[in-house]
């Protein structure tokens, strides 16, 4: 999935939603009153969640990171439901709730940044270094659910990768809505 199937929302700017979701569980830890859950097709789990919401969401955010490292290193993504079910006898069954999750929204400026390192050969530190930062901000600037970029944030992560940086408008997007990479 490349940019040019993404869609920014106007009010959760360079937000892109990836249209896929994923056969999940959600599990109650009956000794500590916790709750976790885990995902089947995707390598993604949680645990000590206060409550099965907080679970869920959590979830959500796992496979959004899991999709994002796929997009970015151009693997595609696992088809829903291609890995049966694990075995569980009943009294395990009794704990789990089945769940579809979907990806939380990702920043699609994180991600450009991201395969624009990859294809400059260069590690996150070698940013960092480039613009004079902690290592830290750099992991902040390539959080795909941080949605905290300035503009003067992405004109030093341009200079430092040599880059150009482009913010274009574009004719009659569709009703709030911005296309990406048109």
């Amino acid at each position: 999935m490349g940019m040019e199937k993404g869609f920014v929302n106007l009010t959760e700017p360079m937000t892109k939603r990836w249209d896929i979701a994923y056969p999940c569980f959600i599990e109650r830890d009956p000794e500590t009153d916790t709750y976790g859950g885990f995902c089947v097709d995707v390598p993604v789990f949680v645990a000590g969640k206060a409550s099965p919401e907080e679970a869920q969401r959590a979830l959500e955010e796992g496979v959004a990171f899991y999709l994002a490292h796929l997009e970015v290193e151009g693997h595609p993504f696992p088809e829903p439901g291609s890995t049966p079910p694990p075995e569980l006898d009943e009294e395990v069954k009794a704990y789990l709730t089945p769940v579809t999750i979907r990806p939380s929204p990702v920043n699609e400026v994180s991600l450009e940044i991201e395969k624009a390192l990859r294809r400059k050969g260069l590690k996150r530190k070698d940013l960092a270094q480039r613009m004079g930062v902690p290592a830290s901000v750099v992991s902040r600037i390539l959080d795909p659910l941080y949605f905290g970029h300035t503009l003067s944030t992405l004109r030093k992560v341009a200079q430092a990768l040599e880059s150009g940086l482009e913010v274009r408008l574009t004719e009659q997007p569709r009703e709030g809505e911005i296309r990406v990479g048109a």
